[in-house]
């Protein structure tokens, strides 16, 4: 299992002192975690993988004032992200990302004993993700930049969204390089029963920007897809110990995924969530048991049409539909006692994917443990 090399910690140690210097006042997380999968690549062929992982986040608040009744409050934050992740078994899938930003935020309190809380912000990122070995090709840049709002529309009604976009540069692949603006419109609705209700609806486009797209893709201008997606959640306490929630998600393709078919090559970009359309379910449970342990188990299924795209079979190519089942298991408990301080999260599940390619058919299980420690 392959280490990165020392220049993640020197990074870290670096934006300690500069932020302790500038600030005085330092903010952030730590996760170190190990986990197994069975398919880590989401293939029938897929040589199985324990990993380890590990990811810093820092922030320095500059200009944020003490909470008093109705105050306004600005401030910026600026942040560090640090992200890393070894895998055994040769399968090269290590990688190491590190980020760096600026936010804003503009707060204020409404509402009975102001407790309520309204707010807008901005922000933006630069980061870099690395991988190690068969897959370096895959390295890329990206900035990130959006703008947010979050306002309670009456007690027990709060309404928020985001506007964004994404610009990702890939080195040695630059056909995958695209420009992606989104957004997102969420409302929620609290009821004294402990019931929360919430809606949300997204809309993102991802056009691939570099000239190399259209000739890789063979499409007459620079290629792109669209998406909508909308959200139902709703959780229900049930007492203080107990709660279920649940989630149903729909997208629909508004221009279709670009791929490339010629003689036996069937290709395509990378795919992500807009590469299908359909829908998914979730179901879980959480139960707060002896010791303070809490125990979350929980179940989805999803369909996923991959539209006109084909992909490669042993005859030819063929159009690609998905049915996902999964299954979970979760164990969480403070060691603290305390909302900042160390936590241990166990998790472990199934996973079954049928497809009409028997290359994407699989089942197996995946497992990981994870120690938290806010700050």
């Amino acid at each position: 299992m392959k280490i990165f090399p020392a220049r993640l910690m020197m990074t870290i140690a670096a934006l300690l002192v500069f932020s302790t210097a500038a600030a005085g006042d330092i903010k952030g997380s730590l996760i170190l975690g190990t986990g197994y999968l069975d398919n880590p690549l989401g293939i029938n062929n897929d040589t199985s993988a324990s990993y380890l992982s590990q990811a810093l986040r820092l922030s320095t608040t500059l200009g944020a004032q003490p909470a008093s009744d109705r105050m306004i409050n600005s401030a910026f934050k600026l942040g560090y992200e640090g992200n890393a992740s070894q895998f055994g078994s040769d399968t090269s899938l290590g990688n190491m990302r590190h980020g760096l930003g600026v936010e804003w935020f503009r707060t204020s309190r409404t509402g009975a004993q102001n407790r309520r809380t309204n707010s807008i912000g901005a922000g933006g990122q630069m980061s870099q993700r690395s991988y190690e070995g068969y897959y370096q090709v895959y390295d890329y840049s990206e900035a990130y930049g959006y703008l947010s709002f979050r306002k309670y529309m009456t007690a027990k009604s709060l309404f928020s969204g985001f506007a964004a976009v994404r610009a990702r540069r890939y080195g040695e692949l630059p056909e995958e390089s695209f420009f992606e603006p989104h957004g997102q419109l969420k409302m929620q609705r609290f009821f004294a029963s402990r019931t929360t209700l919430g809606l949300s609806v997204r809309l993102g486009l991802k056009k691939y920007n570099d000239s190399a797209a259209a000739v890789i893709w063979d499409t007459p201008s620079l290629p792109s897809t669209s998406q909508m997606a909308a959200r139902l959640n709703i959780a229900q306490g049930l007492s203080d110990r107990f709660s279920l929630r649940g989630r149903v998600d729909s997208r629909w393709t508004l221009s279709d995924f670009p791929y490339y078919v010629a003689d036996d090559i069937y290709d395509s970009p990378l795919l992500d969530t807009y590469a299908h359309e359909g829908w998914d379910i979730f179901v879980a449970m959480k139960w707060l048991g002896p010791a303070q342990v809490w125990a979350e188990l929980g179940a989805s299924r999803g369909e996923h049409d991959y539209g006109s795209m084909l992909f490669a079979t042993a005859a030819s190519g063929e159009m690609r539909d998905d049915t996902v089942n999964d299954l979970y298991l979760s164990l969480e408990r403070s060691l603290s006692g305390k909302a900042l301080g160390p936590k241990l999260q166990l998790a472990s599940g199934w996973r079954d994917q049928d497809s009409n390619i028997d290359t994407y058919s699989f089942a197996g299980i995946y497992a990981s443990s994870r120690l938290s420690w806010r700050f």
